[in-house]
């Protein structure tokens, strides 16, 4: 069974370990503690060579960057990581990630991309040192035709390795898109660090460089603001292609969907480092307008769309279960809704649970990707196991007081003395999962309070 639970993307049963043995037994503990590891030696690696200095050929050396420089830089790019991190956490709500694959994807575009991505390109760009005619065309030729390759296959490697260790946790577009963007936001932030913190030294130590504070602003401006969907955009498209991958059963489209969508990402940064390097400013602003802004327009749309394909989907399976006699009838429309459950969820802060009902929205959601998977052909056998579980995890959160139906609540100041606030009663624990005597989503009956009547 354990077997099949494996090979089927599933989860295995629960144990009664405690607490701290299940967090030792898990892979996702291990593979924080080599990500953070990892991270560690790239972050190392990355500030000691950016603070190096840089001997010219003409016998002269540019400063590194010093920490008073990286510290005011980091301020400023944080400007750009807040926002957008939270946009994409917001995305990610009907099955949101554990907190620590969101710190995984965070963690690895930040570090260990940019470690890679900057030892790479410095190789590859030694490489095509070669001498001739035209000086000052090396840096352009590494931005165009091996930055976009390098870099957008550091970014997405994460997912690649999420997918490789839990397929489960990749259950729609959405999810893909989430943990591309992280990444990429992530990379952003510490490669908008080194942009801002090199005006900074330059300013610094040259006296014609003019107004250091100006020259900051602008650049944070152009990186920061107008052009902060760089990275995030382009490592979509690779986020994408493997989402579309794990939810396929045809071998060719499991293949051919990564690669399209990291062409696409490599391409599109490609063209974009063009832009900026090569082109005039009518050219890149004309590129800006018809093209950039459409394209995020275009993103925008796809996160959009995905929300709404998720709570079709949850509708939609759910109403297998209720058909077969395992849910209410009312469980397609409740947690098919985002306002709904976010509703139910602050409502529990006054008339339940919250941690109840938290726990029973991510069991539903849990139960209808499941049959989603089965619908699909993704899962077997070793998925039924797993549906009486989550069936027994919904009546365990009903029974603790959480929210399944927040119609009719309001929040509260105070409230009388001896009053009592009501929430759904529980599944009967000892009825089997199908009910052949009731009907497909009959109404299930709490018992009558006498002191109940019409109003006076």
């Amino acid at each position: 069974m354990a077997y099949q639970r494996r090979r089927a993307g599933v989860p295995l049963p629960p144990t009664q370990d405690g607490r701290l043995r299940r967090v030792l037994r898990s892979r996702w503990t291990w593979t924080l503690l080599a990500v953070g590891l990892l991270c560690c030696w790239c972050g190392r690696d990355a500030y000691l060579t950016v603070t190096a200095p840089l001997a010219q050929s003409d016998q002269t050396t540019i400063p590194g960057l010093n920490d008073d420089a990286l510290r005011l830089a980091a301020k400023y790019a944080a400007l750009t990581l807040v926002p957008l991190t939270l946009l994409f956490l917001l995305a990610d709500r009907f099955r949101p990630q554990r907190l620590v694959i969101w710190l995984i994807a965070l963690l690895w575009g930040g570090l260990v991309a940019v470690d890679l991505s900057l030892n790479l390109n410095d190789w590859v760009g030694a490489r095509l040192a070669v001498v001739d005619q035209v000086g000052g065309t090396l840096q352009s030729r590494v931005a165009i035709y091996v930055a976009p390759f390098v870099e957008e296959s550091t970014k997405a490697t994460v997912i690649f390795l999420i997918a490789f260790l839990d397929r489960g946790r990749i259950t729609s577009r959405l999810s893909g898109v989430v943990l591309a963007g992280l990444s990429a936001v992530g990379f952003a932030f510490t490669e908008n660090i080194v942009y801002y913190a090199r005006v900074i030294v330059y300013g610094s130590y040259t006296e014609s460089a003019g107004d250091v504070q100006a020259a900051l602003i602008q650049i944070v401006k152009m990186r920061g603001l107008y052009t902060c969907f760089g990275h995030p955009l382009f490592t979509m498209m690779t986020g994408l292609g493997v989402a579309v991958a794990v939810r396929q059963r045809s071998k060719l489209v499991r293949v051919l969907a990564p690669v399209a969508g990291f062409l696409l990402a490599a391409l599109s940064h490609m063209l974009f480092n063009f832009v900026a390097s090569l082109a005039d400013q009518s050219v890149a602003v004309r590129m800006y307008i018809f093209a950039a802004l459409p394209l995020v327009a275009g993103a925008v749309l796809l996160v959009v769309t995905s929300c709404l394909a998720q709570g079709r989907l949850i509708r939609d399976r759910l109403t297998d279960y209720v058909v077969m006699g395992w849910l209410p009838a009312t469980y397609p429309a409740l947690f098919g809704r985002l306002r709904t459950r976010g509703w139910a969820l602050a409502m529990s802060l006054w008339h339940g649970s919250f941690w109840a009902t938290w726990r029973l929205q991510r069991a539903v959601t849990e139960l209808a990707h499941l049959r989603d998977g089965v619908t699909r052909g993704l899962v077997d056998q070793g998925g039924l196991g797993r549906e009486h579980e989550l069936i027994g995890r919904i009546r365990q959160a009903r029974s603790q007081r959480a929210i399944e139906n927040p119609g009719g609540l309001r929040p509260y100041l105070w409230r009388r003395r001896g009053e009592k606030i009501g929430y759904p009663g529980p599944l009967d624990s000892a009825a089997p999962l199908a009910s052949p005597g009731l009907g497909a989503g009959s109404p299930r009956s709490t018992a009558v309070d006498p002191r109940w009547g019409p109003p006076a």
